[in-house]
Formats: structure tokens, C-alpha cells, sequence
């Protein structure tokens, strides 16, 4: 069934669900700016910022071509598998806000050492150091995949992770530097609850 436009139910629906996102993803920015600018006044120092930068497009651009990819080549896929990453999607949110409430006000997209720096071991940090990375690549894998952008998920994906490597590698360099962080943090896995480091 196609509308005015010549875009079908199930198109719009998909470009509804990937406008949702963007708008979750500006929010998101909007909170973590507002704390980057408040960590950074109070004496907080950042640490790698060409990662970030490496970071934001990565993240930004999937949404584009989620949305071209679902268009341009047709895709429909069957709708069970639209209902699982949908699942998957909504967990990955669910993930991320848990390590966003952990974190309070400490939560930031950019790595910003805190000058009074506080470790969070509260919510999904009880079982891993980076729940708030898995999140991610739930929501980059799952929103192209809802519609059928296989190519999206795996460009996207494999370049979100290679991007994430360093991240990683920066930010624990900086923070097990804090004894603090070290004694708490030291042992849990990175990205899989029980798993290996």
C-alpha cells in the first residue's frame, strides 16, 4: 500500500521509527552536553577528543543511511525479524538510560576525567565497565537492521567498532590511572556480564 508520495506503509513507519531515534539521540546530546560543559568548568580534563570526533559521525551518519538504504534498494524484511530488532532496540535504550541514571550527572559522550572523579557501580556497572557501549552497538546494528539496511549494519557497525577500540583504549588508560576506579572496576568485564576481559 503506497501513499501520495509513492512511499509505503511499512516505509513511512520505518522513516517514523528512525526520526523517533534521532530525536532520542539529540536528547541524549542535550544531556551530555550540559554535563561536559559542567565537568569541564569544575576543573575536569578531557582526554582524547579526536575519538569523539571519529565517534559522532559514525554514530550520526548510520541514521541517513538506515533510511537511504531501507528506500533506495526496497528492503522489506519478514516481520518477525522487524519485531526482534525492535526488541533489541528498545533493550538497547533500556541499557543505556540505566548507565545514564548510574552515572548521574558524571554521564558525558566526550571522555572527561573529573576533577572530584566518583565511580559508578550502581546499575548495569555492578556487571560490566561499559554497559553504556554495548548499548550503542545494539542501536546501530538493531535501528537498520528493523529495515532490511544489511549493508548499513555492517559498514556502520564494523566502523563504530573499530572507533570504540580506541575509545576504550583511552578512556581506561585515564581512568585506571584513579585507584579508586582501578579497585572497583579492575575486575569486571568490559562488554559481557561474566565474560572475559
Amino acid at each position: 500500500m503506497r501513499g501520495a508520495a509513492g512511499v509505503s506503509l511499512s516505509a513511512s513507519l520505518y522513516l517514523a521509527f528512525v526520526a523517533g531515534a534521532i530525536v532520542l539521540a539529540l536528547l541524549e546530546r542535550r544531556i551530555a552536553l550540559r554535563n561536559e560543559r559542567r565537568l569541564l568548568a569544575e576543573g575536569g580534563t578531557e582526554v582524547a577528543p579526536a575519538v569523539f570526533l571519529w565517534m559522532t559521525p559514525v554514530y550520526a551518519l548510520h541514521f541517513a543511511a538506515a533510511a537511504w538504504e531501507h528506500l533506495a534498494l526496497h528492503r522489506s524484511p519478514a516481520p518477525a525479524f522487524i519485531a526482534a530488532m525492535l526488541v533489541l532496540f528498545a533493550a538497547s535504550k533500556w541499557l543505556k538510560w540505566a548507565a545514564v541514571r548510574a552515572l548521574g550527572d558524571a554521564w558525558t559522550m566526550r571522555v572527561i576525567v573529573p576533577a572530584r572523579p566518583r565511580v559508578a557501580s550502581g546499575g548495569p556497572y555492578r556487571f560490566l565497565r561499559h554497559p553504556n557501549y554495548v548499548a550503542v552497538i545494539g542501536e546501530i546494528l538493531a535501528l537498520p537492521l528493523a529495515g532490511g539496511a544489511f549493508l548499513t549494519a555492517g559498514l556502520f557497525g564494523a566502523a563504530f567498532a573499530l572507533v570504540l577500540v580506541a575509545r576504550v583504549r583511552t578512556e581506561e588508560a585515564a581512568l585506571m590511572s584513579q585507584p579508586d576506579y582501578a579497585a572497583a572496576m579492575g575486575s569486571r568485564p568490559r562488554f559481557l556480564p561474566r565474560g572475559q576481559r
